[in-house]
């Protein structure tokens, strides 16, 4: 069995919305209501990317202690 390694490259690459939204689509997975009220706000704020990535990550983590 062979194993493979994965290299970690620059930063990444951070997808667009629209470009999302398209794939998104394709996959067949939508937006709740929460995630765009939580995306506005965001684009409002004028968040880095980081802060961004950040309130997503947190809200996932509050949303899995709920359950």
């Amino acid at each position: 069995m062979s194993s493979k390694k994965t290299f970690r490259t620059g930063e990444g690459h951070v997808l667009g919305d629209r470009t999302f939204a398209a794939i998104t689509a394709v996959e067949g997975i939508s937006l709740s209501n929460a995630s765009r009220n939580r995306i506005q706000s965001m684009r409002k704020r004028q968040l880095s990317p980081a802060q961004q990535r950040d309130e997503v990550i947190r809200a996932f983590t509050e949303a899995k202690t709920r359950k």
